[in-house]
């Protein structure tokens, strides 16, 4: 039990307690029905989640990735602390354990720390010296999973569609930037969804005088507009609810390498000015701080977007764009580069026979041809999936034409059946894609998600785009694009 009397003692009132913001789930177990009830309410009134378990078994099963620390009483029935914590420290290294011990107790609590306990407290339990302790605990937690994921972010290989959207017969793409890597400007890679604009952003790295250093790319399209900012530029403890200890942006995590931003359309407006001050003194400003970083890094973006054209329309900051668009390279969507597309296909075939166990992958020269036929709106990365489902479904390791399914229900069939477009000559690119969202949603029975399939954007992009073209209604009217004579 605590010894500091009454958890209330340390808590606001059980109505103001509601409205505490969640600092997280803890697990609290222990067989003495008295010290876990008094510990879960302790913690529930400090801001806390708090699960209960009254044996190791019962501990065990309620530890999961939402868990950011575990409260765990060395002597329990079935299972003990100490098993509980060499289970957890196996399976969930990064989540913290305190234990709790009785004052005869405290050499196992000192095994338990070298087992990998993150500290300990005596029975009975001073509450405000629990509460630091759990807090420490917590934040310690929180970094493990921050730094894990950054290492991931940093580290991660390119996907399989990067590894081989170019190929050594792409000489002007290859030459662009066999002579741009060794520059520090920042460069622009334009095209379509899925062209692999990723890729080149990696090989301007690799093949620069940053290859040894961090390569951190960013989704701007992919990340919550709300934590945006924090994810880029850092945020200090205590900024703003949830952020319990400090951070580094990915700003920082690219120091001396190069960061990648991609979709960089997708950048809110009111975070834009911010980007361009970096840009014009490579200082950034965490959230919540008042102090200035100095961060050498070398900025690499891609877009699908026109962003000259969002300028006009006042999306996109002008300044920011000349900024941006100092070295540009230009990606051209798979449909013309149709000669490429058998060495591609070779490429995504190794790379799945190396997944699978029952050998290499063939492909017939009518799938290939029949391939090369194709409209291809998604690019390669919409040519990796046809033959990743060809490969599942075909039978022997050989890929026939109608392993591909291509005369079924892929995107590029339902383009192919689109109807007539009439000449479009004088027509804005703002109007062509409104034309484009509503014909396309037409052709798709009003499915979003498999619109931005055809599109080659993302889900989310769909759902702004029409946003922005006051198509958010549920039934899209078609819109008739035809020029009179």
């Amino acid at each position: 039990m605590l010894a500091s009397a009454n958890p209330a003692d340390f808590a606001v009132s059980q109505s103001a307690s509601t409205s505490l913001r969640k600092l997280g789930t803890l697990l609290v177990a222990d067989d003495d029905p008295v010290v876990r009830t008094s510990l879960e309410q302790l913690l529930k009134h400090s801001g806390y989640v708090v699960v209960t378990a009254c044996n190791g078994k019962e501990a065990l099963q309620c530890v999961n990735d939402d868990l950011v620390l575990a409260l765990l009483d060395l002597r329990m029935p079935q299972t003990t602390g100490m098993e509980c914590l060499a289970t957890i420290h196996r399976e969930h290294p990064e989540l913290q354990v305190i234990v709790i011990t009785s004052s005869e107790e405290v050499s196992d609590a000192v095994e338990a720390m070298k087992a990998g306990a993150f500290d300990y407290i005596r029975k009975p339990c001073d509450a405000e010296e629990l509460l630091v302790r759990v807090r420490q605990g917590v934040q310690k937690t929180q970094l493990l999973r921050d730094n894990q994921g950054l290492r991931q972010l940093i580290g991660q290989a390119s996907s399989g569609t990067d590894q081989v959207s170019l190929v050594p017969t792409d000489r002007d793409l290859q030459e662009q930037i066999q002579r741009l890597a060794p520059l520090d400007s920042t460069v622009m890679i334009t095209g379509e969804s899925g062209v692999g604009k990723t890729t080149i952003a990696r090989m301007l790295h690799e093949r620069g005088p940053r290859a040894a250093r961090p390569f951190v790319a960013v989704n701007c399209a992919s990340l919550p507009r709300d934590l945006i900012e924090a994810e880029l530029f850092g945020h200090c403890r205590g900024a703003f609810t949830g952020a319990i200890s400090d951070r580094p942006g990915r700003v920082e995590s690219a120091a001396g390498g190069t960061l990648f931003l991609d979709e960089i359309g997708d950048l809110p407006l009111d975070l834009q000015p911010k980007l361009l001050t970096f840009l014009q003194d490579r200082t950034v400003q965490r959230i919540g701080s008042n102090d200035m970083k100095v961060v050498d890094v070398r900025l690499i973006v891609a877009t699908h977007q026109d962003l000259s054209l969002m300028c006009q329309e006042k999306r996109f900051r002008e300044d920011l764009y000349y900024r941006l668009n100092v070295l540009r390279i230009h990606v051209p969507p798979l449909r013309e580069r149709v000669d490429e597309i058998p060495q591609l296909v070779q490429a995504v075939l190794a790379r799945l026979s190396s997944r699978r166990t029952s050998g290499p992958l063939r492909i017939s020269d009518g799938v290939v041809n029949l391939l090369q036929g194709q409209r291809w709106p998604g690019n390669i990365r919409e040519l990796e999936n046809v033959l990743e489902r060809a490969a599942a479904f075909c039978q022997h390791n050989f890929i026939k034409e109608n392993d591909t399914m291509l005369n079924c229900d892929t995107p590029s069939n339902l383009t192919d059946k689109a109807p007539h477009i009439s000449p479009l000559a004088g027509r804005t690119l703002a109007d062509l894609e409104k034309q484009a969202i509503i014909d396309t949603l037409d052709l798709c029975r009003g499915n979003k998600a498999q619109t931005a399939r055809v599109l080659g954007i993302s889900e989310k992009s769909i759902y702004n785009k029409m946003r922005r073209h006051g198509l958010s209604k549920p039934a899209v009217a078609k819109v008739s694009m035809e020029m009179s004579s």
